[in-house]
């Protein structure tokens, strides 16, 4: 997952019209790791990483307005700042799915790091899904 893909992802469940201040997030060439693990199941680990450049422009004034009627979603808390964002959400969705997921993401300037906690309801049973996000500046694109 790419760092602008990450402040994306993060952000897509917020309903802000701007976040007052971009992120502490350095311009640049950034590798971001991801591992997703499903804690009480055989499951293995998933880890994915990427690299990509993100500039300044990227970063300034990201607008986030997403349909949460649509998601079946709601935001039940949220905390925005440069250098941190946490939000607890819950989703309903027709088919007997439903999730709740804590999140929290730190902007470190020339790193980043954050958690992802969800925990679904599904037709096979509860499912608890944690992605643990880092990323670092690696260099001028």
């Amino acid at each position: 997952m790419s760092l602008r893909s990450l402040v994306i992802a993060t952000l897509v469940a917020i309903p802000l019209t701007a976040i007052a201040n971009e992120p502490n997030v350095q311009p640049g060439e950034w590798e971001m790791t991801s591992i997703t693990t499903f804690p009480g199941t055989p499951m293995p680990e998933q880890r994915d990483s990427s690299r990509e450049c993100v500039t300044s422009e990227d970063l300034e004034g990201l607008i986030f307005e997403v349909d949460l009627e649509e998601e079946s979603c709601e935001i039940t808390d949220k905390e925005i700042s440069a250098d941190r964002m946490t939000y607890s959400m819950t989703c309903q969705h027709e088919d007997g799915m439903d999730m709740t997921m804590d999140a929290e993401i730190r902007f470190l300037g020339d790193r980043t790091e954050g958690t992802m906690d969800a925990r679904m309801t599904t037709p096979m049973g509860p499912m608890h899904m944690r992605m643990e996000l880092e990323g670092r500046r690696i260099g001028d694109c």
